[in-house]
Parts: C-alpha cells; structure tokens; sequence
C-alpha cells in the first residue's frame, strides 16, 4: 500500500475533472425539469416524484430509475406528458423518449458507437447468411477456386458487385 495521502479537497478535484461545468448545469436543469414535471402529475404526481429520479441522458433518451416497478408502470402512462414538461422546462435539453429501470438494475444506455458496432456485426452475418443461400439455391459453386479477392469466382458478376459494396460500407463502419 502506498504512504501517500490526499486531502479531500484533491479528492473531489480527481473526481470531477473531467465534468464540464456546462454538462454540470445542463444535468441540474433536467433533474429539477424531471421533480417539477413529475410532481405536476394529477393524483400521484409527489409520490412519483419521491420514488424516481434521473440516471443518465443518451442520444435523447432519458433513464429514470424508480425503488418499484409499479412507480415505473405509472410514469410510463404519462409519458407523453413528461416529455412535453421536461422540454420545456430543461432548456434547451431534447429529450425524444424515456427509458425506466428498477433501482440495484444493470440496464443503462448505449452509446452511439455500442449501437453502431452491434449493427455493423448483424450486417455482416447478413451478408454471410445471404452468401450461404445462394450457394443452397446454386448460384455459387461451394467448390470454386477463390478469385483474387478471396470470394468464389463462381458467383455472377452483378450479385458479386452487389457483396462487395456491401462488405465495403460495413468495413467502413
């Protein structure tokens, strides 16, 4: 273990370093946009505001965390309600749709490049599993000799144009 010590002081320094006060002022405006909205609710409105708070803001979508799930049945009902308070109220902030989680849950948000990748893979099977069809339905000959760039040299040249456009934009994701 090492003798070196910090005060507290660097502590909170190291943690909230990398924060911009402007992310800082934009994560205030929604919390206090999602109790004011939340609050408004006719009936429970207080109750749900208690029993909910904000967790994280990803390509417009809001996750909120609840202690029930009940509490997460109820605000999905009045949704449409919330994100029209909470656009208004967030300034500035585009909030396109709401996400809800139980509290001591793992669910977060992806992120853009997660998303990405992810569809960047189900492409790629795609073209594989298209690639087996045809040879099923015998428009290409398993057994062809590879051409130079490695793909069998028995398929016709439009539906070969048509893979290899297709293998360069999923690359080039």
């Amino acid at each position: 273990m090492s003798d070196e010590f910090i005060n507290s002081a660097q502590m909170i320094t190291n943690v909230f370093n990398g924060i911009s006060a402007s992310s800082m002022e934009q994560s205030d405006k929604v919390c206090k946009a999602w109790k004011t909205t939340v609050s408004k609710i006719s009936g429970n409105g207080e109750k749900l505001a208690a029993h909910s708070f904000v967790v994280d803001l990803k390509n417009g979508i809001l996750l909120v965390e609840s202690d029930h799930p009940g509490w997460n049945q109820m605000l999905q009902m009045h949704k449409k309600f919330i994100l029209t308070g909470l656009n208004r109220l967030s300034g500035g902030v585009k909030i396109e749709s709401l996400a809800f989680r139980v509290k001591g849950s793992p669910a977060r948000l992806a992120s853009v490049e997660e998303i990405t990748k992810k569809a960047v893979e189900r492409y790629a099977q795609k073209i594989e599993d298209d690639q087996k069809r045809l040879e099923e339905m015998g428009y290409v000959n398993k057994d062809a000799a590879a051409d130079v760039e490695g793909g069998p040299s028995q398929i016709p040249p439009e539906v070969k144009e048509i893979f290899d456009r297709m293998r360069k934009e999923a690359q080039n994701r």
